[in-house]
Parts: structure tokens; C-alpha cells; sequence
């Protein structure tokens, strides 16, 4: 894989670092996965005591495959890490989402297969949420040695979700039945955990006594907006950091790959006290869990039949649900309605108040994600089908809330992704939405109890929004190529008019001399510079040169170098002939040239007339919706704190832009010119939108035009926002 040329640039980029992190943790981390191969047979064999006939052959094949396909397994295993870590290295983090969408088609996948998927994904999750502080901390130490990059649990090359799709693609390569595979990847997980984590805590005891000798980010709060804008005056953990004091995630949760049993409850707290604490205070006045009014507990299974009764209408159900503009209020009330058709006296029940608190999460999350996200009006209802679906999931899976990893999170933040900011004006943005809807349906249509249904969706959608993505991330690198190569083309403009005035200035210089430098002379240093890129080039440093002798030879007569003069002879000809003159046109130019220089000729001789100059190469033109605005940053003000934000900025970031008409467009940071340092936003086509000085952007954020968008997945960043709203009262 070739290295982009910015990444060995980025100032925070450390190679030997980056080294040691690969030394230290690619083989252990094999090795663990090899010693969990070992330790399997044991919990393997204790299976097949207890299993039917047939399990029990597949149990102990397994036991057998597994010594023989060893090194194989182990290979397959370190070979996804290594792919992942060169992608690192690179500057393209690996995504694991990506990754599974390629090739991976699970339309005819059979059930147990999904169950083994579930069940690899249940591995990443268990361990993600035992140590996510440690991991936290990791994905910021790595993001910031490998270039400043931001990294998370899909591009983490040492993170669970990796580690999850190497265990999966080294079963993939073996005999072993599916049934067998999911028991291997469950006998394997409570080790792997244990395991995994030591390494976690020893690499990130590295990294903090490396941190602490060099400039390396240590643990702090991270902040939720960008320097200038009142809200993002103070700093502020995110959701999950705010509540490690006092809460370390669920228990274990239900076996990985099982249908959902709805009419029975978790029984298991996955999430933090203070949560619950903050939805009930939210409800206050109205808590329809709220004891002692003489109604009955609504049962889960009423519970769960009213809501499988509203999904069987998705799409009307949401605008219902949605009518009023809270669509906490609206799932409630349209779920006592739908109860009634089951026969349920609204007036009669409440709902507990665990459940209540879990809807109303659910519904405060889709209200977030559909205001955070740029969604057209008639997609809201499209998205909104989910709600019901997800509500059922939440229910009896609250490892929705905490999981990354979760099937049901991942399809519910690719569709946000699809249709954030996409205004289906393209044939590949009518289709990708066409896609969405397709997706959204079916799972509205088809989830009942299991998870394999989201997972299925969310591999058939991923396979074809990658592809879509493709095409952005090469009309990105276009966008990049084009700015670079007009930045390049300015910079070699202004070099050569400051130095055509610098030597100009002042001068009576004879009308040949003059119109050689003015015309012919410029125009050969603007081609040397912009093919060279830097001012101090040889040809660059030549054709300066070049000038300089020419202008000490008509000042300084007493001087003059014939020899020195006669040699320039070749170059002068082969500048006439690039301004267009015929060869024997340009060598008579060159000897007039020469002649005046040396006082053979009359002074005051004129410039050989030269053919029209060719057009010069149109520039980058600046994008119609541009949302910079006119007035120059001078006249406006900017913070300089804010500047200085935008100047470390890492590049992927999204940043909200707002025109004057109050329109708002997402714009992501693809470039950072070496040259100017201006930074270029393209739009969600990958199409350049903006480029801007970090001094503009602090105006535009003076104006009230520029903030951060979503800084986290659309599920992650609405359970913040959820946060946030909840904890804002209780803060005042």
C-alpha cells in the first residue's frame, strides 16, 4: 500500500512510536488468540458431554480441527491485523464496517452463520465495554503518534471490532460446522477478554510514561464545540466518561446469536443509575410509571404486542408518533392506542417505570439523530420506521445504549449516513436513498425477535454504501489534486511577478531588454516553478539568475562579462521559442538581445513583436455556494484562540456551515495546503465546497456561520445530545 505524501508531514506523526506499537501488540495479541485456540478444546469437550449425538461429533471434530488448522487459524488471524495496521500506517484507517460489507453477501446466508456473525460481534462488544476507558485513551494516543488522526472502535487497528473480524476470518477458513464455530467463539470470549485487556493496560501504561516525557495528549475532558461559541465555553466529558465514577458497565449480557425473548426482561443493568434518575426527572408532573394511583403494570408481553401491533404500521405509525413534534409523548400515546385494540383499558395500566424510561431514551435518540442530521423532510418518516423496531430491541437488549458494535446501532448510523445532508439530486444520491428506504421497510416488515434481521440488513446496505463511498473518497482525492495543482500554479504566478517587479523597480531598462523580462522571462519562470514546487529549485534558481546577469550587464557596461553573455545564448533562444517565436525568429531575438547588451545595437531598439500568449489555465473556480463571507477576516475580527483552533484541526472533521440565507451544509476537511495553509471542505459528493484560512473560519465562527457537526457516530452523537439536554436542568 503506497503512503499518501501528507502523511510523513503531519507534525504529530511518529514512526518510531508507531513501530513499537506494532511490535508490541500484533504478536501478543496473536499469541493470546493462539493460547484462547489451546484452551478451547477443554470447554469444547464439556459441551459435547451434554450435547445431542450429532452436536456432540460436531464438538469434538472441532477439538480435533482446531489442533490440526493451528497455525493456519493463528496465521488468518494476524494477517487481518497486519491489513489493518499497513492501513494505519498509510494515512486510510481500515474500517471494519467497510470491511464486512465487502463480499459479503447474507442474503443466502443460513441462520446459523448469522449466529456465528452475531456472536464475533458479541466478542468485540464484551470486551469494548470491560475496557473501554483503557480504550478511549488508546484510540487518542494511536490517533495522535500515527498523524493526528481520529480513530475509534471501527478503525482502531488493535480494537475489538478488529479483533472480532480476525477471530471471525480465521474460523471462515477451516472446516468447522457453523454450530461449532459459534461454540468455539463462545468458549474463547471470557479468556480473550482477560486476555486482551492485560494487553490494553500494559500498552497504555507505555504510552502514558512516553506521554508524560513528550508532547503527547494526556486524559482530559474533550471538548464539545469549537473556542468562541458560548457553548463550548467550558469543557465536557462525553456521556459514557461522565458516569465511569460510579458505574462500569453491565453485567454479562445474553448469549450472543439468540432470538430476543420478548416477553421476558434482561435483568441485567447495563446502564448507569444517574441515567434513569435523569429520564424520570425529565417526566416529571406526568411519569406513567408513577406507583400508588391504583393501576396495574402494563406486562411485557402486552407491551410487546402493542408495539409489534403499531409496527405492522411503520411508516403511518411514525407520523403519528411524530405529529405533535415530541416523539417521546407520541410513542406513548400512540402505544396506549394500539393497546386499546388489544383490548388494554388505557385508563387501567401504567407502564413500568424501567420500560418508560427505555422508550422514552429511544425516542429522545431518534428525535436527536433526525435534528443532528441533515434529513430531508421526506425521509423523516422513512428513518422514523425504525423507531418501533429499535424500541423492541432496546427492551430486551440494552446492549443497544452501550455497545458499539450492536447490529441494530450500525444499520440505524449507516442509514444516517446515507441520508445525512444528501439532497438526491443525482442519479447515485436517488439511488442510495432508494436504497434507504428499501432497507428501512423490510426491517420495519420482518424484525420480530431476531437480531440476524438487522445484521442481514446492515451487510447488504454497507456492501452497497461502500460502493457509493468509493466514488466520494476518488471525487475527494480529485477535489485535493486540483486545489493542490492550483495552489501550486498561484504560488508559481506570485513567485515570478515578485520577482519581475523586484527587478523592474526603478529601472530605465532598454525596450528589448524590458520586453524579454516583462513577457518571454516571466512566463519561463512561472513554468520552472510551478514543475520544480519550491522557490529554490535549480531551474528556478537558474532562471533567476539568468535575469540578474542580464540586468548587470546593461547597468554596468564597464562589467560586462562577453563570455558569461554568449553562454546564455541556447537558454535565451529556448525562452523565445516557449513565448511562441519561430526557432529562426528566436535566435534573431537573442542576437538583437545580446547586441543591445553589448552596445552594438541602438538602445532604444523594440521588442520583437511576439504571437498572443496562450490562455492561461483557468483556475479552480471558486464554488457557487460558497459560504464564505465577503467581508475579510481584518474587518470583522477573529479570536485568535479560535484560529489556532481551526490551524489543528484534523483532517475527516465535518463542520457545519451556514450561508447568509441560513442555509446549513455539511462540509468535511479533506486538504491542508503546504503552501498557504488554507484548508478545503468538500461536500457530501466529495466535490470541493470551501476553501478557507484558519482566520477565516474564526470569522465565519464569529458570525455565528460555522460550527462542528456530529463529532461521533449519529447514535453515539445523539446519545450525547440526549445527555446533555437531560443533564442541562439538573447542572442549572
Amino acid at each position: 500500500m503506497q503512503t499518501p505524501p501528507f502523511v510523513d508531514e503531519l507534525p504529530s506523526r511518529n514512526p518510531d512510536l508507531l513501530n513499537q506499537v506494532r511490535e508490541g501488540m500484533l504478536l501478543p495479541l496473536s499469541d493470546a488468540f493462539a493460547a484462547e485456540l489451546d484452551a478451547a478444546g477443554a470447554g469444547l469437550f464439556q459441551l459435547a458431554d451434554t450435547a445431542a449425538p450429532a452436536q456432540q461429533k460436531e464438538y469434538l471434530d472441532a477439538v480435533q480441527e482446531l489442533k490440526r488448522d493451528r497455525e493456519s487459524l493463528v496465521a488468518r488471524f494476524r494477517a487481518h491485523l497486519a491489513k489493518a495496521w499497513q492501513a494505519l500506517e498509510a494515512g486510510r484507517p481500515l474500517s471494519v464496517e467497510r470491511t464486512l460489507a465487502r463480499g459479503n453477501d447474507l442474503t443466502l446466508v443460513a441462520e446459523a452463520e448469522l449466529e456465528v456473525r452475531l456472536a464475533v460481534r458479541n466478542l468485540a462488544g464484551a470486551i469494548q465495554q470491560a475496557w473501554r476507558p483503557e480504550l478511549m485513551r488508546l484510540d487518542r494516543y494511536l490517533g495522535f503518534i500515527a498523524g493526528g488522526m481520529r480513530l475509534d472502535s471501527d478503525s482502531n487497528p488493535i480494537g475489538p471490532e478488529h479483533l472480532g473480524v480476525a477471530f471471525y476470518a480465521a474460523l471462515s477458513g477451516t472446516r468447522l460446522a457453523p454450530r461449532a464455530q459459534l461454540a468455539t467463539v463462545r468458549v474463547c470470549e471470557p479468556g480473550m477478554v482477560e486476555r486482551v485487556g492485560r494487553l490494553y493496560a500494559s500498552l497504555e501504561t507505555q504510552l502514558l510514561a512516553i506521554a508524560r516525557a513528550s508532547e503527547l495528549p494526556t486524559g482530559r475532558a474533550r471538548r464539545r464545540g469549537i473556542p468562541g461559541q458560548a457553548r463550548s465555553a467550558r469543557a465536557e466529558a462525553d456521556w459514557i466518561s461522565r458516569f465511569f465514577s460510579h458505574w462500569q458497565g453491565g453485567q454479562r449480557a445474553p448469549e450472543a446469536g439468540h432470538a430476543i425473548d420478548v416477553h421476558a426482561r434482561a435483568g441485567h443493568e447495563l446502564l448507569p443509575a444517574e441515567l434513569p434518575r435523569l429520564l424520570q426527572g425529565a417526566r416529571a408532573g406526568g411519569d406513567p410509571g408513577a406507583a400508588g394511583d391504583g393501576r396495574r403494570v402494563l406486562s411485557p408481553r402486552e407491551l410487546a404486542s402493542a408495539l409489534s401491533l403499531l409496527q405492522t404500521t411503520p411508516h403511518a405509525g411514525f407520523e403519528e408518533i411524530d405529529r405533535g413534534g415530541d416523539l417521546r409523548a407520541g410513542l406513548r400515546g400512540q402505544l396506549l392506542a394500539h393497546g386499546a385494540m388489544l383490548g388494554i383499558d388505557p385508563a387501567s395500566v401504567r407502564m413500568d417505570a424501567a420500560d418508560a424510561d427505555t422508550l422514552d431514551l429511544v425516542a429522545m435518540l431518534f428525535q436527536a439523530m433526525l435534528q443532528e442530521s441533515q434529513v430531508r423532510a421526506d425521509l423523516r418518516p422513512v428513518l422514523g420506521q425504525l423507531l418501533v423496531p429499535v424500541a423492541k430491541v432496546a427492551l430486551q437488549d440494552p446492549r443497544l445504549f452501550v455497545r458499539d458494535s450492536h447490529p441494530a446501532r450500525r444499520l440505524l448510523n449507516l442509514l444516517a449516513d446515507a441520508c445525512d445532508g444528501n439532497p438526491g439530486e443525482t442519479a447515485a444520491e436517488l439511488a442510495l436513498l432508494a436504497q434507504v428506504q428499501a432497507v428501512a421497510g423490510r426491517v420495519a416488515r420482518d424484525f420480530d425477535e431476531h437480531l440476524g434481521v438487522f445484521l442481514q440488513a446492515e451487510s447488504e446496505f454497507g456492501a452497497y454504501f461502500e460502493q457509493y463511498r468509493r466514488r466520494v473518497e476518488i471525487a475527494e482525492r480529485r477535489a485535493a489534486e486540483l486545489q493542490r495543482a492550483e495552489e501550486r500554479r498561484v504560488a508559481a504566478r506570485t513567485l515570478a511577478a515578485g520577482a519581475l517587479e523586484a527587478r523592474m523597480q526603478g529601472q530605465a531598462l532598454p525596450p528589448v531588454l524590458e520586453g524579454f523580462l516583462r513577457r518571454p522571462w516571466v512566463q519561463h519562470l512561472e513554468r520552472v516553478a510551478l514543475r520544480e514546487g519550491a522557490a529554490d529549485g535549480p531551474a528556478t534558481t537558474a532562471a533567476l539568475a539568468a535575469a540578474d546577469g542580464l540586468l548587470r550587464a546593461c547597468a554596468e557596461p564597464a562589467a560586462r562579462d562577453d563570455a558569461w553573455l554568449e553562454r546564455q545564448r541556447p537558454v535565451l533562444q529556448r525562452i523565445y521559442t516557449e513565448a511562441g517565436l519561430a526557432p529562426d525568429s528566436a535566435d534573431a531575438a537573442t542576437a538583437t538581445l545580446l547586441d543591445v547588451l553589448r552596445g552594438l545595437r541602438a538602445a532604444d531598439l523594440p521588442a520583437p513583436e511576439l504571437p498572443p500568449a496562450p490562455p492561461a489555465p483557468a483556475p479552480v473556480d471558486e464554488a457557487a455556494d460558497s459560504p464564505l463571507p465577503d467581508e475579510p477576516p481584518e474587518q470583522v475580527g477573529f479570536d485568535m484562540e479560535t484560529a489556532e483552533y481551526f490551524q489543528s484541526l484534523p483532517l475527516g472533521t465535518w463542520l457545519d456551515f451556514v450561508d447568509r440565507f441560513g442555509q446549513v451544509q455539511a462540509g468535511k476537511l479533506a486538504w491542508v495546503s503546504p503552501i498557504s495553509g488554507r484548508r478545503m471542505f468538500v461536500n457530501r459528493r466529495g466535490a470541493r465546497f470551501c476553501v478557507a484560512s484558519p482566520e477565516q473560519l474564526a470569522t465565519m465562527v464569529r458570525l455565528g456561520r460555522l460550527r462542528l457537526h456530529r463529532d461521533e457516530d449519529a447514535f453515539y452523537s445523539a446519545m450525547q445530545s440526549v445527555v446533555d439536554s437531560l443533564d442541562t436542568p439538573a447542572a442549572a
